[in-house]
């Protein structure tokens, strides 16, 4: 009985440290980027995005998006990326121009 509470205690600790908290993510990213406007920063930090912010903002925002789901795409015209409820859309030089419920 004790061998099972153990390993059940390790899955629990193991699937827990797994998931991505989002406030220190986005500490963390804004750490890395001392060139990102104030603006943005108090965006992100909110969770919020903004047309013309980069890649790296909205990682920074709303976490990595889905590389599987079918409305991650990537071509000529840009590029969309899926998240659990919406759709972000970036210009061919890496900047939002628009997101929308899926």
């Amino acid at each position: 009985m004790k061998i099972i509470y153990i390993s059940l205690m390790l899955l629990f600790y193991g699937l827990l440290a797994s998931c991505e908290n989002a406030p220190v993510r986005r500490e963390e990213m804004i750490a890395q980027h001392s060139d990102w406007d104030s603006e943005s920063v108090l965006l992100i930090r909110e969770g919020f995005i903004a047309k013309g912010m980069n890649q790296e903002q909205v990682k920074a925002a709303w976490g990595k998006p889905c590389r599987n789901c079918t409305g991650t795409k990537k071509g000529p015209w840009g590029e969309a990326w899926e998240y659990t409820t919406q759709v972000v859309f970036f210009s061919t030089d890496g900047k939002v121009i628009r997101w929308e419920a899926k």
